[in-house]
């Protein structure tokens, strides 16, 4: 997440971040801070996350969901067919 998002939404980095990203264009970035325990609802699916916030500079987007939040909202892909489906999928 990226600072004005955060002051955006009301939120506070509650603890330093101890670890540094890896961004997709090969930057290495040291988030300021982490905000813990968000509780974020997308396409119907609830989930606790922690963000790690950077400046607006070294984030292109204003949040970014990642690997976590997907395996636990069920996230089916098919990058070569360019769709992405999110929630409870029958096998």
């Amino acid at each position: 997440m990226i600072i004005l998002a955060m002051r955006y939404l009301g939120l506070e980095i509650d603890r330093p971040a101890s670890i540094t990203l890896k961004m997709a264009n090969k930057r290495v970035v040291r988030p300021k801070g982490v905000i813990s325990s968000v509780v974020i609802i997308v396409m119907r699916v609830s989930t606790i996350v922690d963000f790690h916030v950077v400046l607006e500079e070294d984030g292109a987007y204003l949040m970014i969901l990642g690997r976590p939040w997907l395996i636990k909202s069920h996230a089916r892909n098919d990058w070569g067919e360019g769709y992405m489906t999110i929630g409870i999928h029958p096998n």
